[in-house]
């Protein structure tokens, strides 16, 4: 690659850079060391996300174990914050779950004297919002509250932390809810206690265990991936700012 080595991290990129500056644009190509950081913008950028659906798909796929119903795996919770407990208001997110509203940038109004009749949610609960056609459920890796229209679910002691938190995500569960999903678009809604009726295959904690290490280690490989590209990113903008002074 025009005998420059590609990088590794972002330590492998130099602060400053030491190149000759091109006289003519058409040179930028081969004078500028940005072009062989170019190529080596992995196309597991793109390409990890549907990889990983597609893993989630085959681990869930064909699980081999006991069957239960929501109901046995679930307890629905209705703890609300009377006490004004907490502060942070949580909001769902289709790739991370339940994060902190303030951290989406959301231009919503409402009062905080309400505050105390936001339902409670504890790390590790599941949370039912009202977003059907997405699959409407997110994982809480935190505690907080969180608006009143939506569903606390806190798992039994049959589950792993977060083994259905992928599976949730995943088209065949998707598909699965269209059963116990009424009204149209946006405006879907899930029936709660027909939901809890359906039933599932649960494996051994050692294979739950298992499917989260895998779908973990993904889950890394795509945050080194993405940081990796940031990286490059920004080397490509200070070379750029260089290069036409």
């Amino acid at each position: 690659m025009y005998g420059f080595p590609e990088p590794k991290s972002c330590a492998d990129l130099p602060d400053k850079p030491e190149y000759e500056r091109p006289r003519l644009e058409k040179e930028v190509k081969t004078s500028s060391p940005y072009w062989s950081y170019k190529e080596s913008f992995s196309p597991l950028i793109k390409d990890c996300p549907a990889y990983r659906s597609a893993i989630i798909e085959k681990l869930y796929s064909k699980i081999q174990g006991k069957e239960y119903s929501y109901g046995q795996l679930f307890e629905v919770i209705n703890e609300r914050n009377k006490q004004m407990e907490y502060s942070n208001i949580l909001a769902a997110s289709q790739e991370k779950g339940m994060v902190n509203r303030d951290d989406l940038n959301l231009d919503i109004q409402f009062e905080r004297s309400n505050i105390d009749i936001y339902k409670i949610v504890r790390k590790g609960d599941y949370v039912i919002h009202l977003r059907s056609f997405q699959g409407g459920f997110a994982f809480s890796n935190m505690t907080g509250v969180c608006s009143p229209a939506y569903t606390i679910l806190r798992p039994s002691t049959l589950l792993e932390y977060g083994y259905l938190s992928y599976y949730f995500k995943s088209y065949r569960f998707i598909k699965s809810l269209i059963i116990v999903t009424y009204g149209i678009r946006d405006g879907r809604s899930i029936s709660v206690e027909e939901w809890l009726n359906l039933k599932i295959s649960i494996p051994s904690k050692e294979h739950q265990l298992h499917i989260l290490k895998v779908l973990r280690s993904f889950d890394l490989k795509i945050e080194n991936e993405e940081t990796y590209a940031s990286c490059l990113s920004n080397q490509k903008q200070y070379l750029l700012r260089q290069m036409f002074i």
